[in-house]
């Protein structure tokens, strides 16, 4: 049931965050910011041992194939903060908020582009050791693929082992060769996970 520790959090979530664009996804905690192919999320996340939160930021990429949201990219920044009485909580909330607003920048920045992203993403994967042969790799494999990298996308898509991730991991690297099929499939794929999402349907999505 919520608290008064809660509606703190919305308010100053909502002093932070929705100035950037972020909206808030109906009563919960999730604040999103709509980057058309991908989505920020910053999660004010609740503790099952005391009143307070967590803060979490995150980037999702919408050419996932699973129909949920998920913390693609994730941080957990800092400690938790605990409720104690309102006013100490309202500014604990305050400062939570804008350091939400800061890591959030820094995650747009970091993925301000489809290059950048693809980049960033290779590199993290080729740095992992050993390689979990899952969604990272997959995510790795598509933004590769979507930039025209396609031997490193092939090589990325074609060694996922995850049996949940392997029949779409396939299906793009069928694709890796020709670039504006992979690009096109992408596509469709953002734009069914936008709608899994309830996000607004738009008719372009530039990379």
């Amino acid at each position: 049931m919520p608290g008064p520790h809660d509606a703190i959090i919305a308010h100053a979530a909502k002093g932070a965050l929705h100035p950037m664009g972020f909206r808030r996804k109906g009563r919960s905690r999730l604040w999103l910011l709509d980057r058309d192919w991908w989505l920020a999320i910053v999660e004010f996340q609740p503790s099952g041992w005391a009143k307070g939160s967590y803060l979490n930021v995150a980037a999702h990429w919408l050419w996932s194939d699973h129909g949920f949201l998920s913390f693609d990219v994730s941080n957990r920044v800092g400690g938790f903060a605990e409720y104690a009485s309102y006013a100490q909580f309202a500014s604990a909330a305050v400062d939570l908020a804008k350091t939400a607003a800061t890591e959030a920048t820094r995650l747009t920045q970091r993925f301000s582009s489809i290059d950048a992203t693809a980049a960033d993403l290779v590199a993290t994967e080729a740095a992992t050791e050993p390689s979990l042969g899952s969604w990272s790799q997959y995510n790795a494999g598509v933004a590769a693929g979507i930039v025209g990298r396609s031997a490193k996308a092939a090589a990325l898509l074609s060694c996922v082992t995850d049996d949940r991730v392997k029949p779409s991991a396939n299906t793009m690297a069928l694709l890796a060769d020709d670039t504006a099929s992979f690009q096109k499939k992408a596509i469709d794929l953002i734009k069914q996970q936008r709608s899994a999402l309830g996000l607004p349907p738009i008719d372009r999505v530039i990379f």
